[in-house]
């Protein structure tokens, strides 16, 4: 009772006194500690605030643009202040309500978000997420890469168009802590009414959204206006595939270009990315295996497969002469042989990259009149082609190993394909379809 008589509590923690004011009904502040281990010195601050206000909370934040005052509060504003901190710890806020509450701050001039470290906030955003994504500079990618985590140049490359073309459109102008949620809700909208696919809004978005998660982690802007943002959904436009017979008559045929052929015909029995197929190296043809060790791009040059998973696919002997003999033409005899490239290009350390394996498999389809624009058929459909053929045949788990999918619905993804003979093609071996091909070949 004494306590209430007269306006607060004391009590003693760690040796220091610590003081709980009380308000006209009753109310407690939150514990405030007099920075004494004497209580009648205790006794007297506790008096004091009680009489003439509590001192102004420090600012905690570096961007509050708030310094040490000797401005005092009332028990009463005190109480107010804590209660909104009690909604705010405890609320289930979105990234706009963070937002609203900021710009309620500043509107009040209790903050200035300018003030924030180095001023980046303020910063345009399109040259911000320009370097953002520039693979030299970025502090990003230079923190992803410290931590193990794989990012490309060709990643970086293809995210830094979506940022000049799409981006610069929307955002030219404004500063990086301007964005708020409605408007990137909005800009998705607009790419997607465009009438861009579901998978290339989600690119797109992302250059955005990876560069807001970032920032706001590094106390650039006080929130995340992409948190939690819903990605879009909807099947995108499938990859079509070859049937067995179409596949057989396209490996009959005479190619123009023999490398072409070989490396097309490696992917329909094997399953490679087209990365992995130009990085072969001789050292990698084995007695009845491919060892799968690198991919290629042109912007980052030899690298580990996707996910990082060496693997080891079956090699049928026809496909491994077509192979050795593909190899044997290799002019580059400067290098070691077990570091030559089977599809070699006029440097000796650059596989063939003009585009050579898909531009044969184009002029082919063409000349056998497929409508492969139509039907979506790109070198890439090998892989589907391959997956839909031994799925059926072969436990799920092994077939994963082969084709260096992470996950059984990524292999689903890229198994359910059904074309005419789809039914039938699953009740025969699958090496009854690929002895049709190479033994046309």
């Amino acid at each position: 009772m004494k306590g209430l008589e007269r306006g607060f509590y004391l009590y003693q923690k760690r040796g220091f006194w610590y003081v709980r004011l009380l308000t006209a009904e009753g109310a407690t502040i939150g514990a405030r500690s007099t920075g004494t281990k004497d209580r009648e010195a205790a006794y007297l601050k506790a008096l004091d605030w009680k009489r003439n206000g509590l001192p102004a909370a420090r600012a905690k934040l570096p961007c509050a643009g708030v310094t040490n005052t000797d401005e005092r509060v009332t028990p009463e504003t005190a109480l107010c202040v804590e209660g909104i901190l009690r909604g705010i710890k405890r609320a289930d806020l979105s990234g706009a309500d963070a937002m609203r509450i900021v710009a309620a701050l500043k509107q009040r001039e209790l903050i200035d978000i300018a003030a924030c470290p180095a001023g980046k906030g303020q910063a345009e955003l399109v040259p911000a997420l320009l370097d953002f994504w520039n693979y030299e500079t970025s502090p990003y990618i230079e923190d992803r890469l410290a931590h193990g985590h794989r990012i490309g140049r060709a990643h970086c490359e293809v995210t830094l168009r979506h940022v000049r073309k799409h981006w610069a459109a929307s955002f030219e102008g404004r500063t990086v802590a301007s964005i708020t949620r409605q408007d990137l809700k909005d800009f998705g909208l607009s790419l997607a009414k465009g009438g861009l696919s579901a998978g290339s809004v989600n690119s797109i978005m992302n250059a955005g959204a990876a560069a807001f998660g970032y920032w706001q982690r590094e106390g650039v802007i006080a929130a995340n206006p992409a948190a939690k943002l819903e990605r879009f959904g909807g099947a995108g436009k499938g990859r079509g595939i070859l049937t067995a017979d179409e596949a057989a008559a396209l490996f009959a045929r005479q190619w123009a270009d023999t490398r072409a052929k070989a490396g097309n015909l490696t992917a329909a029995t094997t399953g490679l990315r087209l990365g992995e197929v130009l990085a072969l190296q001789a050292r990698d043809i084995g007695r009845d295996v491919l060892h799968v060790r690198h991919s290629w791009s042109d912007a980052d040059g030899l690298k580990a497969p996707k996910n990082w998973h060496e693997r080891k696919v079956p090699l049928l002997p026809e496909v491994r002469e077509a192979l050795l003999a593909v190899l044997a033409t290799n002019p580059h005899t400067d290098i070691p042989e077990a570091e030559r490239f089977v599809f070699w290009g006029l440097k000796p350390d650059v596989p063939r990259v003009d585009g050579g394996l898909l531009n044969g498999l184009r002029a082919e389809l063409d000349a056998m009149g497929i409508d492969r624009r139509g039907r979506n058929i790109v070198f890439h459909g090998w892989r589907h082609f391959y997956a839909a053929l031994i799925t059926d045949r072969v436990d799920a788990g092994k077939v994963k190993k082969i084709t260096g999918h992470l996950t059984r619905a990524m292999l689903d993804h890229y198994a359910d394909h059904e074309t005419d003979e789809a039914l039938e093609a699953a009740r025969t071996a699958g090496r009854f379809v690929f002895a049709r091909l190479v033994g046309a070949a």
